[in-house]
């Protein structure tokens, strides 16, 4: 039986994962910075869940959110089927995740993303877009309503207002 109690290490380098994000990188040199932090997180996680340290919905959740930020197509398919774990433990942000990793995955391997979670950030027209392809003619009704998944419009407002705000 998994312990009850989060893992204190993970919730904390998932909280400076979700600091991290809530800034506009807007430099190669401030990108950098963030994707060396990314990596040490990664490598943190790796390392707890191969010593049998990511137990609980939360742990399972918070070590999904940073393999999710990870570089390789591995990294979000264990992102992936982390974040499923935590959904069926009941952790109902996992349920995006889940599907954003997928996303992600798909888009890694050269295949077009399913939910349309991924979008990039355009720097000559200072805007957010959808990163195509995108092939969501298998999607039943109400997938992206159970997953959690606002319509593309809504998102692209509210990523382009970050762009905007700062």
């Amino acid at each position: 039986m998994p312990p009850e109690t989060d893992n204190l290490r993970i919730e904390e380098l998932y909280l400076a994962d979700q600091k991290d994000r809530q800034v506009v990188y807007d430099t190669p040199v401030a990108v950098q910075g963030l994707k060396h932090r990314d990596a040490m997180r990664k490598s943190l996680v790796l390392e707890m869940l191969a010593q049998g340290g990511v137990n609980t919905a939360n742990d399972l959740y918070h070590a999904a959110v940073m393999l999710y930020h990870g570089n390789e197509p591995k990294d979000f398919l264990t992102a992936h089927r982390l974040a499923a774990g935590a959904a069926i433990s009941g952790q109902r942000p996992a349920r995006w995740l889940l599907a954003a990793a997928l996303d992600r995955f798909l888009m890694s391997v050269g295949m077009p993303q399913v939910y349309g979670t991924q979008f990039e950030q355009d720097a000559e027209a200072n805007n957010y877009q959808l990163r195509l392809p995108i092939d969501d003619s298998a999607l039943l009704s109400w997938e992206k309503k159970f997953y959690g998944i606002p319509p593309i419009a809504e998102r692209l407002k509210e990523l382009n207002s970050r762009i905007q705000g700062r």
